[in-house]
């Protein structure tokens, strides 16, 4: 697996007058994000860009952060929607029979029957069962062009995961 930064985490909008940015973190304990150093910040479609957290404090149910590119309002909405990436060196190993979700993307999904749906371009986590979204492969292409959703339950749906070999392996059907 290559170094690049895994997203982690997106800024939100800018906070106060000093460049200050609310943060959404995707850690399972929101605070962890800022244990992690360094960070790197990319929007949609362009490079990973190291940054400096030069500061960070609870507000209300989330946090803000104060990051060495920003100084002024202005600055800090140009940065309003980018993800922070951390590289997957920084992160601590996972249990054995885990997975960091961010792993999964770039993964082949295997179907029923052996059919290969597709490729997981993104996990979209809000709560509940994290869901993978997936890019239809070449010969599903011709039936569904668009990207669909497949939860990531460990059990019912998700029979196996092999990150050696990009694959994963789940109860699901063309038609679902």
């Amino acid at each position: 697996m290559t170094d690049t930064p895994r997203p982690m985490g997106a800024l939100g909008s800018s906070f106060g007058v000093y460049g200050w940015m609310k943060v959404r973190s995707y850690t399972q304990q929101p605070e962890d994000l800022f244990d992690y150093s360094p960070w790197f910040i990319r929007q949609r479609g362009a490079e990973w860009r190291e940054v400096q957290v030069e500061e960070y404090k609870p507000h209300g149910n989330d946090f803000i952060v104060k990051l060495d590119v920003a100084s002024t309002p202005e600055e800090a909405k140009l940065y309003a929607g980018a993800e922070i990436g951390i590289r997957r060196s920084s992160l601590p190993p996972v249990p054995e029979g885990t997975v960091y979700l961010s792993d999964l993307v770039g993964c082949q999904v295997i179907g029923l029957e052996g059919v290969m749906l597709g490729k997981v371009s993104r996990i979209r986590d809000y709560g509940a069962a994290p869901l993978m979204e997936v890019s239809p492969s070449d010969h599903l292409a011709k039936e569904r062009k668009e990207k669909f959703l497949i939860p990531y339950v460990v059990g019912p749906i998700v029979k196996a995961v092999d990150l050696n070999a990009k694959t994963i392996e789940v109860e699901w059907g063309v038609d679902y």
